[in-house]
C-alpha cells in the first residue's frame, strides 16, 4: 500500500520521533546502541535509493514499536518469575512456622467462637463478626439499664458522657437495610473486592476493633461510678455487677485489655 508523500518537515519530525523511541529503548531496556545505528543506516540507504519515505517511515515505526513491546514483555516475565520465587520462599517459611502460628490463632478463635455473630460470614472477618455480635447482645440486654442510670445522673442527654457513648454504640449496633451497621460499610466493601488488598483490609479491621475497644473501655470506666450511695434502685446492684462482668469478660476474650484510648495516647 502506497503511503502519502511526506513533506520535508513531516519527514524530519517522523525521523526524530523514531530516534527518540530508540533512545528510550536503549536507556530504559539497556539494549545495544547498534540497534539505533542500524536504523540510521537504513534511513540513509532509503534516502539514497529515493524510495517512498511514507512506506519507509511506517515500517520503521512498526519495527521500533514491536521492539519496545518485546523488551517490555521480557521485563514483565522476569519480574513475574521473581515474584513466583519470592512467593515460594515465603510459603516455605510460613510452612515452618505454621504449626505454632496456627495454634495461637486457633486458640484465640476458640475463645470467641461461642459468641453470636452478625452474619459477616467471612474467614477474614471472623473476629469482627463475633466482636460486633457481642456488642449487639450488650446493646440489647445491658444498655437499657445503663442508659436508665445515666438519665438519673445526667437528665439531659446532651450533658455528660451519655450522648457520646450512645451515638458510638448505635454506630456499631444499629443495622441498615442490608442488615449491617454503618461502621462496617468500608470493611465490607474491601471484603467484596477481588483480589483483596490485605494491607488495607488489615488497617480497616484494626480501626473497627479500636472503635469497639475504646467504647467498651469508656463504658467499663463509667460503670463503677454507679455504685454511689442512693443512686441505684432495689435489685440494680446485681444488674450492675452482671453488666460489669459482661463488659470486662468481652475485653479479655477479644484481647482488648491493652487497647484503651488513653493508654495508646501515652505511647
Amino acid at each position: 500500500m502506497k503511503r502519502k508523500k511526506l513533506s520535508p518537515v513531516e519527514l524530519e519530525a517522523a525521523v526524530n520521533g523514531i530516534r527518540k523511541k530508540y533512545n528510550d529503548l536503549i536507556v530504559e531496556y539497556m539494549v545495544p546502541k547498534k540497534i539505533k545505528d542500524s536504523f540510521e543506516d537504513r534511513y540513509i540507504d532509503a534516502l539514497r535509493a529515493r524510495v517512498g519515505m511514507g512506506n519507509f517511515i511506517y515500517s520503521e515505526i512498526l519495527l521500533v514499536t514491536n521492539l519496545i513491546k518485546n523488551e517490555k514483555e521480557k521485563l514483565q516475565k522476569i519480574e513475574l518469575n521473581k515474584q513466583k520465587r519470592l512467593h515460594a520462599l515465603k510459603n516455605n517459611i510460613n510452612k515452618q512456622n505454621k504449626s505454632i502460628a496456627d495454634r495461637v490463632v486457633e486458640a484465640n478463635r476458640d475463645k470467641i467462637r461461642k459468641y453470636q455473630g452478625i452474619g459477616l460470614d467471612d474467614s477474614d472477618a471472623f473476629e469482627i463478626n463475633k466482636l460486633y455480635g457481642a456488642v449487639k447482645f450488650f446493646e440489647q440486654n445491658y444498655w437499657p439499664f445503663i442508659e436508665k442510670v445515666l438519665r438519673r445522673i445526667y437528665p439531659s442527654r446532651y450533658s455528660g458522657p451519655r450522648m457520646g457513648m450512645e451515638n458510638r454504640l448505635f454506630e456499631i449496633t444499629i443495622t441498615g437495610p442490608d442488615g449491617f451497621p454503618p461502621g462496617l460499610i468500608k470493611l465490607r466493601t474491601m471484603l467484596n473486592r477481588k483480589p483483596r488488598e490485605y494491607s488495607s483490609l488489615e488497617r480497616e479491621t484494626q480501626r473497627c476493633i479500636l472503635d469497639v475497644s475504646f467504647l467498651l473501655h469508656d463504658i467499663n470506666d463509667e460503670l463503677p461510678g454507679f455504685k454511689h450511695e442512693g443512686l441505684l434502685g432495689e435489685g440494680e446492684s446485681k444488674v450492675l455487677d452482671e453488666t460489669i462482668e459482661y463488659v470486662h469478660t468481652r475485653l479479655e476474650d477479644f484481647r482488648l485489655m491493652d487497647l484503651k484510648e488513653s493508654k495508646l495516647k501515652e505511647r
